[in-house]
């Protein structure tokens, strides 16, 4: 890492008030589904000091009729025991995202809360990131790449936990900074880090488990490989019951396809029910979504057509898998965008060469294993590949210093020079 170029008290409190303005200017309009939205902030209402997650049965009809605008001022309260279920399905960390946003910032209805606590965060982590490149050039590109980038913030003001992919890129620059040099104890806290990052978003357990194991390896102690035990133990003991057939069947739908699949959960919804002729019905906490039996028995129907897909047009899938793959170096997967979608495998191709013909393999791998989870079957739209643009961002700001100091560039700047 180069050396530091600290922010003064005057440039800090100027990327404070742009970063926020840019904030409030691309603020999200949009919402996740009532579906998905609601077992969270239900649950952050109700947790008890056994930190089970229960959720409301009897609030949701309300709310699912709502506007954005109208539950972004809704006030979740605690319910009577009798009127919670409990709920299991999704990641759970974001419960507790959401429980310290509504705690901290208690005036704000609760989704305001949540949105507000990740702006906070987004500007702290921002501000911090920039005070560790090497110049004003590097930390201007930065802040147009990552920090006010319209593509960023628009997940930043998204109450969801889509945002909180970025915290293993965090772990991992903090680790760079410090020159691969590790206590123990921050080993440990470093895996505490990644293990709260995994029960918010599970995908990033692969990336998170690559930088622990570099970080002990690089450590050189046998006790450091305990902090990597403790973290497959936790992922082991926290890990959801949901299985990845539903999305890996509508990623088939990301692009042309001889089986009509579209990049939608009713792609699949509809495949089950025409084939067992049950409608799944995701209303929390009682549709049969949340039913074990039905749920186990919609995964082994995607199951067996997935496989019987695979071995009929292995070549799909295949392709599928090098364009998700390549379009995780860009901008990620356009939903709706077909032509879009090629033009931005075409950038991650490009982005890619540079990155592997000036030797940057960490970052490469880094970026890889971020979305290594689910980009084989599922195309990286921006939701699923937040943590990378972090990655990529930083990736960029280097690669304008190394692409300006290349002997090439600096041989075909003095051939200009000579010739006008």
């Amino acid at each position: 890492m180069d050396k530091r170029h600290s922010l003064t008290w005057q440039q800090t409190l100027l990327a404070v008030g742009v970063i926020v303005a840019c904030a409030l200017w691309f603020w999200n309009p949009k919402s996740q589904s009532p579906s998905w939205i609601y077992p969270y902030f239900s649950g952050a209402a109700n947790l008890g000091l056994d930190l089970a997650w229960r959720v409301d049965i009897s609030g949701f009809a309300d709310f699912e009729g709502m506007t954005y605008t109208q539950q972004m001022d809704y006030r979740f309260s605690r319910a009577e025991p009798g009127n919670l279920a409990p709920y299991s399905v999704l990641d759970k960390g974001y419960v507790f995202v959401i429980w310290i946003a509504q705690t901290v910032l208690f005036w704000l209805a609760p989704i305001k809360a949540c949105i507000w606590l990740q702006i906070l965060f987004h500007v702290t982590s921002s501000l911090w990131v920039a005070g560790r490149l090497g110049s004003r050039r590097q930390q201007v590109i930065f802040t147009l790449a990552y920090a006010v980038n319209p593509v960023v913030l628009h997940f930043v003001t998204f109450a969801y936990y889509y945002y909180w992919q970025v915290i293993p890129a965090l772990a991992w620059l903090w680790y760079e900074t410090r020159q691969g040099v590790i206590t123990s104890r921050g080993l440990y806290l470093l895996a505490l880090v990644l293990a709260a990052a995994f029960l918010l978003r599970q995908s990033t357990i692969i990336v998170s488990l690559f930088i622990l194991a570099y970080a002990a390896w690089r450590h050189k102690r046998i006790a450091a490989w305990g902090a990597v035990v403790c973290f497959i133990a936790f992922a082991m003991f926290a890990k959801p019951p949901s299985q990845p057939w539903h999305t890996a069947y509508v990623g088939i739908g990301a692009y042309p396809n001889d089986a009509g699949i579209e990049l939608d959960d009713e792609s699949g919804y509809r495949m089950f029910r025409d084939k067992v002729g049950i409608q799944i019905d995701t209303t929390p906490p009682n549709g049969n979504f949340y039913d074990e039996k039905v749920r186990g028995q919609y995964y082994v129907v995607l199951k067996e057509r997935l496989t019987s897909y695979a071995k009929e047009h292995p070549m799909h899938l295949m392709r599928n898998a090098v364009l998700n793959v390549l379009q995780g170096f860009s901008v990620g997967y356009p939903v709706g965008h077909p032509v879009l979608a090629y033009a931005s495998a075409f950038l991650g191709l490009a982005v890619l060469s540079l990155l592997v013909f000036f030797r940057m393999y960490v970052t490469i791998t880094i970026v890889l294993l971020s979305m290594l989870g689910f980009v084989v079957y599922y195309p990286p739209i921006p939701a699923y590949m937040f943590g990378n643009y972090l990655l990529l961002s930083l990736a960029l700001t280097r690669l304008c210093d190394q692409v300006g100091n290349s002997e090439y560039v600096v041989a075909f700047g003095r051939y200009l020079k000579e010739r006008l």
